[in-house]
């Protein structure tokens, strides 16, 4: 699911730097318990940061699902809510959260 920028992970391991990982929460409903959780490989900062925006300007469908009638909550810089209204006023939640491994 990572992409790779030129870095080898074991180098970027082995020189100490902080790993980020994206959280994948899909398919909230209510009194549903047919959800799905899935994250990234750990990451260098700057490409989960950029790989974050992509899944929020809907890029990484692999990752979170396009949903029509669906709009952003932003919740913070390292966090975002997609929700989508169907008919009859169901609400499907997904949420994505840039994070660092520890």
């Amino acid at each position: 699911m990572r992409s790779e920028t030129g870095h080898g992970l074991t180098a970027f391991r082995e020189a100490g730097v902080d790993e980020y990982v994206i959280v994948v929460e899909t398919g909230y409903k209510e009194a549903s318990a047919a959800h799905r959780v899935s994250f990234t490989e750990p990451m260098p900062r700057r490409e989960a940061e950029t790989m974050f925006l992509e899944i929020m300007d809907g890029r990484h469908e692999e990752l979170l699902p396009f949903r029509t009638n669906r709009f952003i909550l932003e919740v913070s810089h390292t966090e975002f809510v997609q929700v989508q209204q169907n008919m009859g006023g169901s609400v499907v939640l997904d949420r994505v959260t840039l994070t660092r491994r520890h």
